[in-house]
């Protein structure tokens, strides 16, 4: 307080007050763990997240597989009931039932002697024997 009040020096001074010091502790905050720990750990846990993130990638990737096989499975099935079908139709355009008729229709003769059958009997035509040579 300034020794002045109001002008007047002849005022008594205010007795100081006992005023205590507080002593300031010092605290040394550590770390729990040291810094190439913590490193260390960060490292891990990194390779970790990438090793499942990689693993992640691999299960899609199959997945994704597995999909397309079974498509294509399907596709495959398709293509045998069409090549099925079309067997069928080659092998009732290939019997000979069907081109003796059809050779009747255009208007042909059968003339047996210049028939050889091989492997089977004629279907439409009297009974020939076979020539070997």
């Amino acid at each position: 307080m300034s020794y002045y009040y109001r002008g007047n020096l002849a005022v008594e001074l205010e007795p100081q007050r006992n005023t205590y010091k507080k002593q300031q502790r010092r605290i040394k905050v550590r770390s729990s763990l040291p810094t190439k720990e913590k490193l260390l750990y960060l490292f891990f846990i990194s390779v970790l997240v990438v090793g499942v993130g990689y693993i992640g990638h691999r299960y899609i990737l199959i997945s994704q597989y597995n999909y397309q096989i079974q498509n294509l499975k399907e596709d495959i099935a398709k293509v045998q009931e069409s090549n099925a079908a079309t067997q069928l139709k080659i092998n009732q355009m290939n019997s000979r039932e069907r081109i003796y008729d059809a050779a009747l229709q255009m208007g042909m003769v059968s003339a047996p002697d210049a028939v050889h059958v091989i492997g089977g009997a004629n279907v439409g035509a009297p009974a020939q024997s076979v020539k070997s040579n």
